[in-house]
């Protein structure tokens, strides 16, 4: 099993690729490029988070660090407080999206953000090379445990959305955090709202109750019960906050494409300016950012990405299609909670269900496969895809990140996972039918490839 390495973290199957040694030294590395500085530590709640929060712990109090230990806490919550904290930085231990048994080491840079590329080529050195800061024993760091952070944090949120509308709404809310991070924060969010919660696999829990990638199909179990509760949204989580999707008060868990979509449209029509986006996120951002009039920033894919072009552009907000916000006005973190206020505040501003809010928008049907394949593999398959491409005639071809081809009706996007060893397919068209079509001729050409 490959170890995914990224600027801004490492990941891997536990036990596996990613050992204790591994983390350790990965750990030691970031420690040494932060200068022994003040660094926040969270985890989530997987099994194997506890065991490598102690092998981080250790590495970062080798090196002289003060850790504020923040115990099981949701990735953007750290991305908030670091500057609040005046640190050096952060470590986020947790599997996010991903399947269990995976598990992932994430670095977050002083200003809040997932360590850019610059940054993080430096940590990836260090550890390459094991060459790690180490302090005698009279000069090892301290650890204390972080308090009385999580009502700073509220009353952020509270300034970003018109908070006595809400309350005046008497929303009743569906929430699945799925077990994870989020879980203890559910409870002191719905107060600050003013909603009543219906927690859904709530419970802190290291087993996965469902795919903890947030998509329709893993919304099935809350579409099912949100109208016998008369419930008016649902909000679908991954274990880490980082990314969500929504299921409608008419039971439609809708695709995480529309969680941007949503929240860009309410934001904007208050606050217009630039919008930053990945290049395979749904044809309905363009759409309202055309009909905002803003312009429309498109980077690879990668949340680093995103973040690293809204603040070179001084855009107003950014997300991916993976059902993903971040408001720079807010924090420089992908925002679970943040992401489920603006979209209450929405509906409490037009004074309507969200299956209204998402009528109001231009729907396209997008299609997401994968092939599985060696990395070698998938890139020639690409390379041959590019030729054939720019062979045909009345269509544009977009290199950005992987291929893009867009027609007059639809795209098609395929690119290289940098989470496993596979080649991901995106299609989106006007009807389903044609995005499948399409979609389908990209895995039979990738696999005629490989």
């Amino acid at each position: 099993m490959t170890l995914r390495v990224a600027s801004f973290g490492i990941r891997g199957k536990v036990g596996d690729s990613l050992t204790i040694r591994t983390a350790m030294d990965f750990s030691s590395a970031f420690a040494t490029f932060s200068g022994g500085g003040r660094i926040l530590l969270g985890r989530d709640t997987r099994y194997s988070s506890p065991m490598y929060h102690a092998a981080v712990l250790s590495s970062l109090l080798s090196a002289g660090c003060e850790v504020l230990d923040f115990g099981v806490c949701p990735t953007p919550i750290l991305q908030f407080c670091v500057q609040r904290y005046d640190a050096a930085g952060a470590v986020s231990i947790t599997g996010g999206h991903t399947a269990a048994g995976w598990n992932a080491i994430s670095l977050i840079g002083a200003d809040g953000s997932f360590l850019e590329p610059l940054g993080g080529e430096a940590v990836l050195d260090g550890f390459h090379a094991g060459e790690f800061l180490r302090r005698p024993w009279d000069q090892v760091g301290a650890v204390r445990v972080a308090d009385d952070f999580l009502g700073p944090y509220l009353d952020a949120i509270e300034n970003e959305v018109e908070v006595e509308a809400i309350r005046r709404a008497d929303f009743t809310v569906l929430a699945d955090p799925v077990g994870g991070a989020g879980c203890a924060y559910l409870e002191p969010f719905a107060r600050r709202m003013g909603i009543k919660l219906v927690p859904i696999n709530a419970q802190p829990s290291g087993y996965l109750a469902r795919e903890p990638e947030p998509r329709p199909r893993s919304a099935q179990q809350m579409a099912s019960i949100i109208g016998r509760i008369k419930g008016d949204i649902g909000f679908v989580f991954s274990s880490d906050m980082g990314r969500m999707s929504l299921v409608t008060d008419a039971g439609e868990p809708a695709s995480e494409e529309y969680t941007f979509a949503i929240i860009a449209s309410h934001v904007l029509n208050r606050r217009p300016g630039p919008v930053v986006t990945n290049c395979c996120t749904t044809r309905t951002i363009d759409d309202v950012a055309a009909l905002r009039k803003v312009p429309l920033i498109k980077t690879k894919v990668g949340q680093a990405y995103v973040l690293s072009a809204l603040m070179d552009e001084q855009g107003v907000i950014g997300g991916e299609g993976s059902g993903s916000i971040v408001l720079p006005s807010f924090s420089r973190g992908f925002d679970g909670f943040l992401m489920m206020a603006l979209v209450l505040d929405a509906m409490a501003a037009n004074q309507c269900p969200l299956s209204d809010l998402l009528r109001a928008l231009p729907r396209y049907h997008i299609v997401k496969k994968k092939i599985l394949c060696e990395s070698s593999a998938g890139y020639r398959a690409i390379d041959s895809m590019v030729e054939n491409a720019r062979s045909r005639r009345n269509v544009r071809v977009d290199l950005t990140d992987g291929l893009r081809v867009d027609r007059e009706d639809g795209w098609v996007h395929a690119r290289l996972s940098r989470t496993e060893k596979a080649v991901r397919v995106i299609s989106e068209a006007v009807n389903r039918k044609d995005a499948e079509r399409h979609a389908d001729d990209a895995i039979r050409a990738i696999r005629q490839a490989v």
